[in-house]
This record gives C-alpha cells, structure tokens and sequence, in this order.
C-alpha cells in the first residue's frame, strides 16, 4: 500500500490513540481521586476538587491562543508538548501534599488540554480527509469514551490494590506512552506538509477535496461580525447545559425513588448511546449534511427529556430515556465542530471554533451551578429538565437562522 492510502489512516489512529489517552485514561477519571485524596489530606471535597474548576477554566480562557499555535506551530512538538504538560501535572501530583500544588497542576493541566481537547482532532482530521470525514472524526472520538469505560475500572482497581498516589503515577505514565509515540511519528498538521493529498482527493478535485487543500472560507476576523457565529455560540451552549445534565442523573434516579444501583447502570446505558452516537451522527452527517443531522439530534435531546418526565419511576422508561439523551450528548463534540466548518468554511476552522468552544466552556463550567441552585430552590429536577427543552427548541431555530445568515457571508 503506498505512503498516499494508508498515511490518513495512520493519522487518524495517532490522534484517537491521542484521545484515548488524555481524555479516556487521565481527563475523564479525574473524579476518582477526589475522595481517597481528600481522606488522605484531610481535606474538603471542594478544596480537593478546586483545581477541576482551575483546569477548566485556565482550558477555555486558552482556546483562542491554542487555536493559533495549531496553525503556526509544528503540530508533532506542538502535541508531544501538550500531551507532556497533561502526563506531567497529573503524574506529579501523586506526590503532592497542599492544596495550592494541585491548583498548579490545575493550570498546567488546563494549558494542556486547550490544545488536545476540542480542536486537534476536527481540525486536523478535516484536514486529512476529505471524504469521510464525519465518520472518521465520530469514530476518533468514540475511542475516547471507550478509553474512559476502560480507565475507570482499571484506575480504581489500583486505588483500592495501590492507594491513589500509584494509580496517578501509574495512568499518567501509560497515558503517555500510548500517546507519544503515533504523535512523532505520524502526525502532521495537513497532508501537504508531507508532500501528500487529503484521503479522497484522487476521487476528483472538486468540491469538498479541493477544499481542504485551498481552505476557503469566512476569517476569523469577518466571521465575529457575523450573527452566525452567535447563533452556533448560543447552540454549542443549549448542547453543554443539556449534557451537563450527565452529572445530575444518579441524583434525579434517586429522587424518583430508583434505587443507588439504577442510576449507576444509568450512567453505563448514557455513555454506550454516548459512544455509539458519534460514530452514528458522523455517518450520517457525511451522508445527508450537517443541517438535518444536528436537528435530528437536537430532536433526540427533546424527546430524551419527554420519555425521562413521562415516565416517572418506571425504570426501563427512564433507561429509554436515557438512551436518546446520551445520542444527544454526542453531538457536543461530534456535531459542533462540522457545524462550524459547514458554515464557515475552512479558512479559520481553527480559529472560529476556538472562539465557540471558549463560550461552550464556560458554560460547561457554570452548568453545575445552575442546576444546583435549581434543585435548591425548587427540591426538584424537574424545571431544570423542562429549561432543556425549551433551550434545545430555541437552538433548532438559530440552526436554522444560523445557517442562513452563512449562505450570504463571503467565501475568499
């Protein structure tokens, strides 16, 4: 097979070992430490979970400096840097002993994970492949969350065998080398940079693979001027307060009289529909377009919350529930990022979504808040589900709008 066919494939498989890696192992078991940690320290659990909020935020206010390395920075050192920041700060706080040094961490972990967490993979996989490109990327980030229902068992299985200073130590190593090595040796930010063509391009030069090599498309600068860009802040922001709503689950099963182990088992259905929904939305989204894909899963949030009110404590409703809330779920970083591209272009890809993404933190970062002083006020998590779907109704109409203030901004 020659260097043209299987080079693609190769960069994919290095970015979804990348993924893997940093979110799957390291990102998404975070919340395992936070209670042996705070035993051990005698600390609080907001003390020992501080520097989660320090990490977020320090990611989001970084997204558009980190969207701009992407562009001008070698992406082998740029990642290999990243990737080491990340395994760095959570390898080394296994030895730490004070709260300000897992804030320190906090911070490195963030300036790492600006760059691997939302932009590498939709930017530099639409640069790769011109076809397929949907698919590829929903399967990239469906290696992730398989990376995470594999890292979970394993990490606690060696915080009970280990303790938590061993289990850390031990995962940021692993983390690491699973990730480094496709990064150096396969990874570059555009086939042209090795002399190659995007996958699909021998199929005929026109349309989207032309594209990918000319990278036409709305600037950044242009593109903040535009009520489009507004418009898919205000989606990828009904999309993070929706899957936020994750977090609030086990406590919802609860409060309708399910049992501890039925919000568990929930929480497994929400992330197989989770998993199964990126390779699902990018399929279908190279097949029929961004447009009627991202309603269709809008769609799937609302009826998520219809079937979960509807049916009370029937256990296998509330599963069904769940089923079409997870699929949702998985539009957040499958669907927003070609949403992005259908509607601007390829030009500053980067550089808007960053912009988008920056907005889509923060609001993740808030959403805890929100939904705690809901619950507050109201003993209930029933308005925070029915705000959902309100915001998911109102996000179907600016897709919609947003789409058509696209169709008039100029394409250079």
């Amino acid at each position: 097979m020659s260097k043209q066919s299987t080079r693609p494939w190769l960069v994919f498989l290095s970015l979804a070992l990348l993924f893997f890696a940093a979110l799957g192992m390291l990102g998404n078991t975070n919340g395992l430490y936070l209670t042996p940690v705070s035993q051990e320290m005698g600390w609080s659990r907001t003390d020992a979970s501080w520097y989660l909020t320090i990490y977020m935020l320090t990611m989001a206010l970084t997204q558009p400096i980190a969207s701009r390395l992407l562009y001008k920075v070698n992406s082998k050192v740029l990642l290999f840097i990243s990737m080491t920041l990340v395994c760095a700060a959570t390898g080394a706080a296994s030895q730490f002993q004070t709260v300000m040094a897992w804030n320190i961490s906090g911070v490195l972990m963030g300036l790492g994970y600006s760059v691997i967490m939302y932009l590498t993979l939709p930017v530099i996989i639409s640069n790769w492949f011109s076809k397929k490109t949907g698919m590829v990327l929903g399967i990239a980030l469906a290696i992730g969350t398989l990376g995470s229902a594999i890292a979970n068992p394993v990490a606690g299985m060696l915080i009970t065998e280990y303790g938590w200073r061993t289990a850390r130590l031990a995962m940021s190593i692993a983390a690491w080398v699973i990730a480094v090595p496709g990064i150096l040796l396969f990874v570059n930010f555009k086939p042209a940079d090795v002399g190659l063509k995007p996958y699909g391009y021998e199929e005929g030069a026109t349309g989207q693979a032309k594209a990918a090599i000319s990278l036409k498309g709305v600037s950044a600068a242009d593109s903040l001027k535009s009520p489009a860009l507004y418009m898919v802040m205000f989606i990828a922001c009904a999309v993070v307060l929706y899957s936020s709503m994750n977090t609030q689950i086990p406590g919802y099963a609860s409060s309708i009289g399910l049992a501890t182990a039925f919000g568990a088992y929930a929480m497994t259905i929400l992330n197989l529909a989770n998993m199964g929904g990126k390779i699902f939305w990018g399929w279908l989204t190279d097949r029929k377009g961004f447009l009627p894909s991202m309603v269709a899963a809008l769609s799937c949030g609302i009826a998520g919350v219809l079937i979960i009110l509807a049916g009370g404590s029937n256990v296998t409703i509330f599963y069904a529930g769940l089923v079409f809330f997870g699929i949702c779920f998985s539009s957040l970083t499958v669907m927003l990022p070609l949403i992005v591209k259908g509607i601007f272009g390829e030009k500053d890809y980067g550089k808007i979504y960053a912009n988008v993404t920056l907005v889509q933190q923060l609001m993740a970062a808030s959403a805890a808040i929100i939904y705690g002083r809901i619950f507050d006020i109201t003993q209930s998590f029933v308005f925070a589900w029915q705000m959902n779907i309100v915001t998911l109704a109102i996000a179907i109409v600016m897709l919609f709008g947003a789409v058509k203030v696209g169709k008039k901004l100029i394409h250079t």
